[in-house]
């Protein structure tokens, strides 16, 4: 279903999920295909920030490759072979979904949209800038630049002008960033200060009045991080193998599909039912 473009959150929203997450599959094509599941699910509901946290041993290579696979696939498609050169980790990029973003060049483009751009040459106080516009374009650079890559808005296609957004000015969503954590504790402490939502069959059930409790906690701490257990073991458990108790770590524990029909609830499921619940209410 087509919509307007998405406006940016005004609280971070942030989702914590485990490298393990990945491991259940035993190919790369499929890790691909899951990895890609993750991504729109996160683009869906405009997660800003995804920490992927090493949960237990053996699995620092599969959160590298979530990482590498996420971030090429939160990048506007016209600047991929620019980035991202030919490597194996890749082999299977083909079989992503389009996130179709914002700043994606999604039906453009036309004067007005915000996309993502590159710098590929510094001229001093101009830069010139690839943005998918068929043709690289030339612009006054606002001041100093901290990465090549830039958003930007067009201001008209003939000829082709651009200018650079500063920070603020975005309007539509930018899609999220990706980091990665050493086990649940570095996950924790990367989501310090924000309301932190715990997902479990043995939290208790989200009710409106919690809901609107937690709009209200929500806003006072400038977000929301929701954390994932593993495939083969939940948030208690991990909580205990890392010396914590996790009623102590976190704000609430929820148990976000209650009366489950299966006997496991995969990781992209929980996912997908709790930022459906948050999404009432996170701006």
């Amino acid at each position: 279903m087509a919509a307007l473009p998405a406006p940016p959150r005004r609280l971070e929203l942030v989702a914590a999920v485990p490298a393990s997450y990945l491991s259940t599959e035993h190919t790369l094509l499929l890790k691909t295909v899951k990895a890609g599941i993750l991504a729109r699910l996160l683009a869906v509901f405009r997660v800003t920030r995804l920490i992927i946290y090493v949960d237990r041993a053996g699995v620092e290579r599969d959160a590298e490759l979530l990482r590498e696979i996420l971030e090429y696939i939160a990048t506007a498609p016209y600047l991929r072979k620019l980035l991202y050169p030919l490597k194996p980790e890749l082999r299977y990029a083909g079989v992503l979904p389009p996130l179709q973003l914002p700043t994606h060049g999604v039906g453009g483009p036309r004067a007005g949209e915000v996309r993502e751009a590159l710098v590929i040459r510094d001229l001093g106080d101009a830069v010139v800038l690839e943005a998918g516009l068929g043709r690289p374009v030339r612009c006054r650079k606002p001041g100093r630049l901290h990465s090549r890559r830039v958003l930007v808005e067009i201001i008209s296609l003939e000829p082709p002008r651009i200018r650079i957004l500063q920070p603020g000015e975005e309007r539509v969503y930018t899609g999220f960033t990706v980091k990665l954590a050493r086990g649940l504790r570095g996950a924790l402490e990367a989501t310090r200060g924000l309301l932190r939502i715990a997902t479990s069959r043995l939290g208790e059930a989200v009710t409106p009045e919690k809901l609107r409790r937690d709009s209200l906690e929500a806003r006072a701490r400038g977000g929301v991080a929701v954390l994932l257990g593993a495939p083969d073991a939940g948030l208690h458990e991990m909580a205990r193998r890392e010396g914590m108790v996790l009623e102590e770590s976190v704000d609430r524990i929820y148990n976000t599909v209650p009366l489950q029909g299966t006997r496991t609830v995969r990781v992209e499921e929980a996912l997908a039912a709790t930022l459906s619940i948050l999404n009432l209410f996170l701006e």
